[in-house]
């Protein structure tokens, strides 16, 4: 709960000056029944014209300065809950950037979205209807109740009666709706899954003639949740019109009771008046809060779902050594991986040396962990059993920007980033110049922009396949690094290309490359090739020694022999 009151902190002057106009405010709605019973008993029943006008403008300046008030507390409330829900969303952006692998696995990136936006949304429409609503409401409710029985009349068990009923009718109600409002927190969880996948995967989609059952699918989805909130707000506006019906009886039994008084004289007939609407008042903020009460479940609900992303344990945390020597080492020994929830380890007894000037490569089936090795070094994840050790020291034990400052890592799919070409490469190096950019382009085979300012689509939409891995190429090799880790990230390109660019990256001198590819020609002129085999490392060496050694090693040879002729 503290983590979610944080951003609260640094607005309690506002909140300071909310609750004064609140007081303000409250003031003066009470004081006006009054002045209204003063008109009535003496300047009508006395024919005080002069007595009417005084108190008239009287009553204008109350409903000025309530006016003034009312719309203070609107300014500051709004001002403090936008403002907090932007600083929680900064806090709940800065935690999931924290995020392994494995907690982005254990909570889904679509409810991620939803958490940091629909969640935060209603947190901050809580915290608006707080200040407007629920600070308001008792204040009116308790002085409303001390200006009734200030009146000395004995009509006081009516005001008893609707509240008992209004509050009846809000527990029947708040019992048929509050499971629903986690229902719809999930279905909206869902929707948002759904839609990604959707439109991630429109070109499959009309590939294979899917549009329909795709279509079906999410109007599934859509329609759980219009008859969940069908349900929930069926109930909640229906309590409109029985509220309403209430205080309109009751302001009838006070008229019928109220009138026996007045005709014997036990009450006067302006008392009647401010009688009607201090119950008014009173039973008005009973509702006020009896709606706030209907909410606060979905609001629990969008709290908790906050609150578990601030609570997740990060379990890939800072090591205290901030540097790290020149022309380092990384040595796997025996490390082995299992993913979360998983029975068999992914990877098991890694052993081998990245070594400064050196390319070392990694080549298995679909499947056999190539990939988990490449995210292991950057600490994207951490190993189950074993170590990663950089001159003799557990990776575990430096601070992770000292660590991946070091490193360059291109992932399997090319993400660009919706801005500018430069825009892009200067996320490699932010400090580039105009030529450190173009000659990264140059090395990645990049002559397809002729400008740095050429715009790069959400996702890089606008640009091929091949065009996207040499951009992403480009953005991994502008910056010196001791570690380049490309992880098939030349699937797309064309032999030649492809031959261009791997000649290019032999001049990053004095640092270690590793190179994942499915494909032989990528990784044939490797100093160390590791053949990988259901997550172990099967054989290792040079090429030309695999080719004759290795039966796995040769088998991928041979599925490619038709475009590796000139290789061999």
């Amino acid at each position: 709960m503290k983590k979610l009151l944080k951003p609260i902190k640094s607005r309690i002057p506002q909140i300071i000056a909310i609750c004064i106009l609140l007081l303000v405010q409250v003031y003066c709605d009470l004081t006006l029944p009054q002045y209204t019973a003063d008109i009535v008993n003496i300047g009508i029943q006395n024919t005080d014209f002069q007595f009417i006008i005084d108190t008239g403008k009287i009553m204008l300046l109350m409903v000025a300065i309530s006016a003034f008030a009312t719309v203070g507390v609107s300014y500051f409330s709004s001002r403090v809950s936008s403002g907090y829900a932007k600083d929680l969303r900064k806090i709940v952006y800065s935690k999931v950037l924290k995020f392994s692998n494995r907690e982005l696995n254990e909570i889904s990136r679509s409810s991620l979205i939803t958490r940091s936006t629909n969640d935060v949304n209603q947190l901050q429409s809580v915290l608006a209807m707080i200040f407007t609503t629920m600070l308001f409401a008792p204040l009116l409710g308790i002085g409303g109740i001390i200006k009734a029985f200030e009146l000395g009349t004995d009509l006081s068990w009516i005001i008893l009666v609707t509240f008992v009923t209004v509050l009846a009718l809000l527990l029947i109600i708040l019992v048929r709706v509050l499971p629903y409002f986690k229902i719809t927190q999930e279905i909206i969880d869902k929707i948002n899954r759904v839609s990604r996948e959707i439109l991630i995967g429109i070109p499959v989609i009309k590939a294979f003639v899917r549009q329909d059952f795709e279509q079906e699918k999410f109007q599934k989805v859509n329609q759980d949740f219009l008859d969940v909130n069908l349900f929930v707000y069926r109930n909640i506006m229906i309590m409109i019109p029985l509220m309403v019906m209430i205080l309109n009886l009751m302001t009838v039994l006070i008229l019928y009771f109220g009138a026996y008084d007045a005709l014997s004289g036990g009450i006067m007939t302006g008392d009647i008046i401010a009688f009607i609407q201090y119950s008014t008042q009173i039973v008005t903020s009973f509702i006020m809060i009896g709606g706030f009460l209907i909410i606060l479940p979905r609001i629990l609900v969008s709290g908790r779902r906050i609150k578990e992303v601030l609570n997740t344990e990060i379990t890939i945390t800072d090591g205290d050594i901030t540097e790290i020597d020149e022309d380092s080492v990384i040595e796997f020994k025996d490390v082995a991986y299992r993913y979360p929830g998983s029975e068999k380890e992914t990877l098991n007894n890694i052993n081998f040396k990245l070594e400064p000037g050196k390319t070392t490569a990694i080549i298995g089936g679909t499947g056999s962990g190539k990939s988990t090795i490449l995210n292991l070094i950057p600490r994207l994840q951490d190993p189950t059993s074993g170590e990663i050790l950089i001159n003799g020291i557990n990776i575990k034990d430096f601070n992770l920007k000292t660590l991946r400052e070091r490193i360059s890592f291109t992932p399997q799919k090319a993400i660009l980033f919706q801005g500018t070409v430069k825009s892009n490469m200067l996320a490699g190096k932010s400090d580039a110049t105009d030529s450190e950019i173009e000659n990264a382009l140059e090395m990645a085979q990049v002559d397809f922009v002729s400008d740095l300012e050429e715009e790069v689509s959400q996702g890089g939409s606008n640009f091929s396949g091949g065009q996207k891995q040499r951009l992403s190429i480009a953005r991994a090799i502008i910056g010196p690094h001791d570690f380049y880790l490309f992880d098939d990230c030349f699937s797309a390109l064309d032999m030649n290309t492809e031959r261009k660019v791997k000649e290019n990256l032999s001049k990053l001198k004095n640092s270690s490359i590793l190179i994942v590819s499915q494909r032989i020609s990528t990784i044939m002129d490797a100093d160390e090739i590791l053949v990988i085999d259901n997550g172990e490392i099967v054989d290792r060496g040079t090429h030309l020694k695999l080719a004759e050694s290795c039966e796995i090693y040769r088998e991928i040879v041979n599925t490619q022999i038709d475009n590796m002729e000139d290789g061999l």
